[in-house]
């Protein structure tokens, strides 16, 4: 037998056999990469308020000033700026013209923003926040119209014409501020030229914050009742309809004010009397106040709670009705999309990625929300028996199959 005929067969079937294992090898991960699609992300810190959502209802001790006829009248100064007692605060004009008044007010708040935006320096190209809130000011209108609450609906007029103001400066074309301020300034004189000779001037008897808009609900929703009304008095308050009388506006004499809302009964345990909480008032764009508990009142119907504050932001549109959102736990963890969430031996976990070894990581869960979860990122307690807890940069894998502790990926 020719040997040297044997070793060339052996060769070949050697490399043969080779070339098959490593085609087999490359096709096996090409699968597995096309099929096992594997995502991580680094576990990072976020903190997290949860919030109840509420519609508050404005309290606070407010005299309407008397006017003598309903001619035209425009205001003197700033809605919630401090006036002296004999300060002017409005004149009134000979000639009859709602539509030149509304118009006169629309381009005074549009003056405001422009003052607004020197001071802090706003994009006049930033408007998703404002397209935002008048959809949502829209949509609470609807839903209390729909309900026959026609009161809190002609309660977010002031709010939904300041925020559809702001929008029409903000989407200009023009960057110039000091030009748009000037053009407006012109065209708002313009405006009051036509309401003709100023008859007479209207003046304080009383120092405090003075507002042009009376809303009709000045003498029912006072301080006093918000700190002694029933569950019934308070649902009863919501459903009046407004005393419209000829006014020349109002004045606030003091800077404590109230809000009034119900939450649902199972909430009454995240409120305590006497805490500070933080407030959101999404229509005035987000803004966020530190209002403290007076007092609570629970019936079969939920919580009445009554909160107070002394601040008095000077952009901030005092709505007799708006919505709020009320934080009342703060939290601080690493925050997980729910599909990473894995069980080992009864235990709550995900899988992270350690160089090139998939590892199992305990977590404790403090929130979950509908699609993620924060978890503690610094567990006061030892971890389930031969298991770590999941820590701060550990890669969490958020999608991939077959995850065993211990797996080493090629």
């Amino acid at each position: 037998m020719d040997i040297k005929y044997l070793r060339q067969v052996l060769i070949y079937v050697l490399s043969t056999v080779i070339s098959v294992g490593v085609s087999v090898y490359i096709v096996y991960h090409l699968f597995y990469g096309l099929t096992q699609k594997m995502e991580t992300e680094p576990a990072r810190i976020t903190k997290l308020t949860e919030t109840v959502e509420a519609t508050a209802y404005l309290f606070r001790d407010e005299i309407c000033l008397p006017a003598s006829s309903t001619a035209s009248r425009i205001p003197a100064v700033s809605d919630g700026e401090r006036v002296g007692v004999g300060d002017v605060v409005s004149r009134q004009y000979d000639v009859t013209a709602p539509d030149t008044v509304a118009r006169i007010a629309g381009l005074q708040t549009q003056l405001e923003v422009i003052d607004q935006m020197r001071r802090q320096q706003i994009s006049v190209r930033d408007t998703a926040s404002v397209e935002g809130e008048i959809y949502d000011i829209l949509a609470e209108i609807a839903s209390l119209g729909t309900s026959g609450e026609c009161g809190g609906a002609l309660s977010l007029r002031a709010s939904l014409s300041a925020v559809m103001n702001r929008r029409q400066l903000l989407t200009g074309s023009s960057s110039d501020i000091e030009s748009m301020y000037s053009a407006l300034n012109a065209e708002k004189n313009a405006c009051i030229s036509q309401l003709g000779t100023c008859r007479a001037e209207q003046t304080t008897p009383y120092s405090g914050y003075y507002y042009a808009q009376c809303d009709g609900y000045e003498n029912s929703f006072t301080v006093k009742r918000a700190l002694s009304m029933t569950t019934a008095e308070f649902d009863g308050l919501t459903e009046t309809q407004p005393q419209q009388k000829n006014c020349a506006g109002k004045i606030a004499r003091d800077t404590t004010w109230y809000i009034a809302c119900r939450v649902p009964a199972e909430k009454a345990a995240d409120f305590t009397k006497g805490t500070s909480y933080i407030i959101t008032f999404p229509y005035s764009a987000g803004r966020e106040l530190t209002m403290q508990l007076q007092r609570t009142e629970a019936d079969d119907n939920g919580l009445l709670l009554v909160f107070s504050t002394d601040e008095l932001p000077a952009d901030f549109p005092f709505t007799r009705a708006q919505n709020i959102l009320i934080g009342t736990k703060d939290y601080e963890g690493i925050r997980l999309p729910l599909s990473a969430l894995r069980m080992s031996g009864g235990t709550t976990g995900v899988y992270i990625l350690d160089g090139g070894v998939v590892r199992f990581r305990a977590v404790r869960i403090l929130f979950e929300g509908e699609d993620f979860c924060l978890v503690d990122a610094e567990p006061d307690t030892d971890p389930p028996a031969g298991m770590l807890w999941l820590r701060r940069n550990d890669f969490v894998i958020t999608r991939g199959r077959g995850l065993t502790d211990g797996r080493i990926l090629a």
